[in-house]
């Protein structure tokens, strides 16, 4: 569809997507011309309404946010995993909320896990083991990253973008903790994974206003005494965009 490729290009004309963008950008091209061969001559916004179910579902939550947030979530976004998807316990007690934007990453690896998940049934499971060993052995309110990415290509919500989670010791109200599921000491996360959170994840809490846009990058063994995330993984993300070396 000429409409949605010109669409998409005019709202972000320099951003260069991730495989995961890419992946989305295209599902959105193939609902609007699947929409557009119906009903040819509709404009952007009448599309948009013509999505098909399964589409407008996922849609519900942000469509009255405006269409310029739709187009954030759907094609820029990374494909997150709602707790209740994975099946998440409820926060123990009330939770505290960040105060927005956060000028700070963390990039953990959950070790334990020690293996990368490669399937949805096996990442849903990991998060529910990480979770329960979060609340009940280490008496926390919740699981303590506020996201965790797998090697299946989703991102799991764990604290999400609101709550404070319990990653990073004293910085924890600053930022956004994201582990990978994996021992990554002596090899990395596959690059697909990386990837969706080196651009996707970054690009999407930037523009969702939820990460400043002069954030800065740390290991988390930069806050703590830790090997995380591991030292093949720690020298992978010293080469990322907005790594800092100083932690103030």
């Amino acid at each position: 569809s000429v409409n949605a490729k010109i669409f998409l290009f005019s709202v972000f004309p320099f951003h260069f997507p991730s495989a995961t963008t890419t992946k989305h950008m295209k599902d959105f091209i193939r609902a609007v011309e699947s929409t557009e061969a119906v009903n040819p001559g509709l404009q952007m916004l009448d599309v948009v309404k013509g999505l098909r179910k399964s589409e407008r579902k996922r849609l519900d939550d942000v469509m009255n946010e405006g269409f310029d947030q739709f187009v954030h979530v759907y094609a820029v976004c990374p494909n997150i995993i709602t707790r209740s998807q994975w099946g998440a316990a409820a926060f123990i007690g009330s939770p505290s909320y960040l105060s927005l934007p956060v000028p700070y990453l963390f990039i953990h690896h959950t070790y334990q896990p020690s293996k990368p998940c490669t399937t949805f049934d096996q990442c849903a499971s990991d998060m529910r083991s990480m979770q329960h060993y979060h609340q009940q052995t280490n008496g926390w309110s919740d699981i303590g990253y506020s996201f965790v990415a797998g090697s299946d290509g989703n991102l799991y919500e764990g604290r999400g973008w609101n709550w404070v989670g319990a990653h990073t010791y004293g910085y924890n109200s600053k930022g956004y903790g994201v582990s990978f599921i994996g021992d990554y000491t002596s090899t990395l996360p596959i690059k697909s994974a990386m990837d969706m959170v080196r651009y996707d994840f970054t690009s999407c809490a930037v523009n969702g206003g939820r990460l400043s846009s002069s954030y800065s990058l740390y290991g988390h063994r930069q806050a703590t005494s830790t090997d995380c995330p591991g030292n093949a993984f720690y020298r992978e993300i010293q080469t990322w965009e907005r790594y800092q070396s100083y932690l103030p």
